[in-house]
């Protein structure tokens, strides 16, 4: 199989993600393409068009395994084999598929049933990639809110203080989202919001109470992204240990909810599996 020059550059975001610190497998079953980080709480799906050819049985591997467009794959060894030429001399690299975890048909499931669940929810925001290089990358999470009607991201550093905060411009237009006067804060990972714009200019996003929906306007993309808890009380009395650049491992006080939970996405979604299979 030889993939066209768009699914190649679909293959690439999601080898590009991994280089940013975030280790994903790619599923293809039928007409779509899911890039799922390692711990389940982003799931991107990339829709093929009428003119590309549909995956004829599910391929799963290793973004960081990808080398090559030429590839072929055995269902019934599980292979996907790379296949790369240089003059007289032709290269193999022959990679093993998602031997462990949830396999495309049980990403595809759960997929669209949180998509489904997403676009009941009444709000919406619009945000385009200029937003992105406003943002610190260096901090670990943007977090999102509405005040008065008015869309707010914000990224905290918790031992100088410094805060930064993006907002839009009231440029006198009428604005498109649909926010109600209050709303959040709730919080994404940085890299996983810069992540979202690396090859599309603008996208609409979708916030219900554990997750974030998020679509492109020609919709041939959309995500499902885990909401991280932001705790704004920020427990500091740790090990002293940094982490994930420059923060340091929090631990969560009885009834408090921490920054980051991976651990529970991860097991809401194979409970999920386990009762829909």
């Amino acid at each position: 199989m030889k993939v066209t020059t768009r699914i190649e550059t679909i293959f690439a975001h999601a080898v590009a993600m991994d280089n940013r610190g975030m280790k994903n497998m790619i599923h293809c079953i039928g007409s779509n393409i899911f890039i799922v980080n390692f711990d389940y709480s982003m799931m991107l799906r990339f829709s093929l068009r009428k003119s590309e050819t549909v995956f004829a049985s599910p391929i799963s591997f290793n973004a960081n395994d990808y080398e090559s467009p030429d590839f072929t794959w055995s269902e019934k060894d599980g292979e996907i084999i790379f296949h790369t030429q240089a003059k007289e001399y032709e290269r193999k690299k022959i990679c093993r598929g998602n031997a462990t975890g949830p396999n495309a048909t049980e990403i595809r499931k759960t997929y669209h049933r949180l998509k489904h669940e997403g676009e009941e929810s009444p709000l919406l925001f619009n945000l385009s990639n200029e937003c992105c290089g406003l943002l610190d990358e260096e901090l670990s999470h943007v977090e999102i809110s509405a005040e008065d009607s008015t869309l707010i991201l914000r990224q905290r550093n918790v031992y100088t203080g410094t805060m930064v905060e993006v907002s839009k411009k009231d440029d006198g237009l009428i604005s498109v989202d649909q926010l109600p006067k209050s709303m959040g804060p709730f919080a994404m990972r940085t890299q996983d919001f810069l992540s979202l714009f690396l090859i599309h200019r603008s996208l609409v996003f979708i916030p219900t109470e554990d997750f974030i929906l998020v679509k492109d306007q020609k919709e041939d993309f959309d995500g499902v992204i885990s909401l991280c808890r932001y705790d704004m009380i920020i427990n500091l009395h740790d090990d002293g240990k940094e982490r994930d650049h420059g923060r340091q491992e929090q631990k969560a006080r009885p009834g408090e909810s921490s920054i980051d939970r991976p651990a529970e996405t991860a097991a809401r979604f194979h409970r999920t599996n386990k009762q829909e299979g």
